[in-house]
């Protein structure tokens, strides 16, 4: 059970009711049917994916930063809306989705800004192979300049999306616990040194997933 708490029938029950007993199922399977104890890795799986968001972050912004910077010094700094670089739907959606909410906060819509509100997804889906000669070849594989010199667009793809399913699974409050977080923390900060191996050892140093994926109840 965890430290300093202690589970009641009464608390189980308003606990219960909180989470709900589909999202809690899968931890009373792994607590062999016992509620109190089920909670112990439920709340090991909140302090997983507390400890991995800043990993994933250092991905996330030097990613999009690596990528904006790339693309202004090429096409300009709203190069989102250069004819040159022909966005597919679904990110075309996503800048038009992006400029919408500045506009209704009330914000200018500074290129800066509209990169900002982009999500994850928008920028791993630059890598899929719609933009193999549109992107990566002539712009984007340079930003990899610290991955090994075979590397390929579908291997910065296929990794970015994995890691892109991680985060969405964090985001949503979703189990990961029974994932290889050990090797998926070690994608992250592997992924972060393609781009800038400074950020990625800064990143790597201040995170505590070891420590927190070591304190296993």
């Amino acid at each position: 059970m965890q430290r300093g708490y202690a589970y009641e029938d009464r608390s189980l029950v308003a606990l219960t009711a909180s989470v709900t007993r589909e999202r809690l199922q899968r931890y009373v399977v792994i607590a062999g049917g016992d509620t109190a104890q089920a909670l112990r890795p439920y709340m090991w799986n909140t302090a997983l994916s507390e400890a991995l968001y800043g990993s994933l972050q250092g991905l996330e912004v030097t990613l999009r930063n690596k990528f904006h910077a790339q693309l202004s010094t090429r096409c300009g700094a709203s190069w989102y809306e250069n004819g040159a670089v022909v966005l597919r739907y679904a990110q075309q959606d996503q800048v038009t989705r992006a400029k919408d909410q500045l506009r209704q906060q009330g914000k200018p819509l500074d290129p800066s800004r509209v990169i900002a509100e982009l999500s994850f997804g928008f920028w791993v889906g630059l890598l899929s192979s719609k933009y193999e000669n549109a992107l990566w070849r002539p712009h984007l594989r340079g930003v990899f300049a610290h991955a090994p010199s075979a590397f390929l667009r579908k291997d910065a793809h296929r990794v970015l999306d994995d890691i892109r399913f991680l985060r969405n699974r964090i985001a949503h409050h979703e189990p990961v616990l029974q994932r290889n977080l050990l090797a998926e923390h070690g994608e992250i900060i592997t992924a972060i040194g393609w781009l800038c191996p400074v950020t990625a050892g800064w990143v790597a140093h201040h995170s505590r997933f070891a420590e927190v994926h070591a304190a296993r109840p």
